[in-house]
């Protein structure tokens, strides 16, 4: 696992000056994490966009869990940059749990409403499938994710097809808290961003 990482990484990283155009994606963050259902999980994700009109931000996530196999959540957020307000939300299938021997396997679908700098509206919806696994070791807790956020941008009858890889890892700091730092690389119609926070679940 920690070799996919670091190849994984590796290829972004040395791809990246190749990627161009907007993208308005927000971070993975906690979606990856499943939790069990009727359990609750709220984040704040401060983030800072890297690419096309750099800027910050910050976005505010409620998880919960609906069922054995699906979470949802809800995104609310603001910056500066490139975007503005957003609103939405995702909703997680979990097909495989992360288990001993086994990593978890799952996607999400996500849709979420944006204001952009210049004053128009955007819709982005994409599916996330992701990867992830916990590795424990005492009281400590690591928990590395990937993800290939992909859909698209629907803006005044206009189409365009989108595309991220996010990388990032929960760090266990008690039973009720975790803190998170995530790298998104744009691959298409994207922009590319260092985001992280912390998640409080009950």
């Amino acid at each position: 696992m920690n070799k996919i990482l670091f190849l994984a990484v590796g290829l972004a990283i040395t791809t990246v000056s190749s990627f161009t155009s907007v993208a308005h994606a927000v971070g993975v963050f906690g979606t990856p994490r499943f939790i069990s259902p009727g359990s609750g999980a709220i984040g704040f994700e401060p983030e800072l966009i890297l690419s096309n009109g750099a800027g910050v931000g910050a976005n505010v996530r409620y998880q919960y869990g609906l069922t054995d196999l699906n979470n949802v959540q809800a995104i609310l957020g603001t910056g500066s940059g490139p975007r503005k307000f957003r609103v939405g939300g995702n909703a997680t299938f979990d097909f495989f749990p992360d288990v001993e021997g086994q990593p978890g396997i799952g996607i999400a679908t996500q849709a979420i409403y944006y204001r952009l700098k210049e004053g128009r509206g955007m819709l982005e919806v994409t599916a996330i499938p992701y990867l992830h696994k916990a590795f424990i070791s005492g009281s400590n807790e690591i928990e590395p994710y990937i993800a290939i956020p992909f859909g698209g941008n629907f803006s005044e009858g206009r189409y365009e097809a989108t595309s991220t890889f996010s990388v990032g890892s929960m760090f266990k700091s008690t039973e009720s808290i975790r803190y998170l730092v995530e790298l998104g690389v744009a691959i298409n119609h994207a922009e590319s961003y260092v985001s992280g926070g912390l998640i409080y679940y009950h």
